[in-house]
């Protein structure tokens, strides 16, 4: 459970309105309505006080919210092995470097490239962005008709409604990070 549905659960239990509960704690309303609807989570001040008003401890209203390990999702050498992988062909393989991509924000993925190797043309839904940092190995991005040169340590950041294609133009396998936002496969 988050903490804003957790605070409007404990205010209807003690069947108060928004209007009053933030007349007893001091909160402006909005405020608590933002908190409830998940748009900010506050501070412990004002979490403070509305315990206060709810005659609850601070411990009742973080009683059974997601816990931190439900919010991280860490991957190690082991993990990496065992994470779902795309293959564009045998010389190129995205390995996803999340769980449950359905519920993210984001998409983070480990791309493989051989030499000579590279990813057919690709173009996202609008309001899609696309960020690549280059691991090791030289590539070439092309975005539209505009040609990057990506080498070790490197980035980019575009809009990835373009058109958009990455070749390894070097010797040794290239490997990137790419995060596309929002989640699209």
């Amino acid at each position: 459970m988050k903490l804003g549905e957790k605070l409007k659960l404990l205010r209807k239990e003690k069947d108060l309105t928004l209007d009053k509960l933030a007349e007893l704690s001091g909160v402006a309303k909005a405020t608590l309505s933002r908190i409830e609807n998940g748009v900010t989570a506050g501070n412990l001040n004002t979490h403070l006080k509305i315990c206060e008003a709810l005659q609850v401890n601070l411990g009742e209203l973080y009683k059974g919210l997601e816990s931190v390990d439900e919010k991280v999702v860490a991957f190690d050498e082991k993990s990496i092995k065992e994470a779902e992988v795309f293959n564009y062909d045998e010389k190129v393989s995205s390995i996803i470097l999340s769980k449950q991509t359905g519920k993210k924000k984001m998409l983070p993925q480990l791309l493989i490239i051989e030499p000579d190797k590279g990813t057919p043309k690709e173009e996202n839904a609008p309001g899609t962005d696309k960020f690549i940092y280059c691991l090791e190995g030289d590539v070439e991005l092309t975005i539209a008709d505009k040609k990057n040169i990506l080498k070790r340590n490197c980035s980019v950041y575009f809009d990835a409604s373009f058109p958009h294609a990455v070749k390894n133009i070097g010797s040794k396998t290239a490997k990137l990070i790419t995060v596309v936002s929002p989640v699209a496969l």
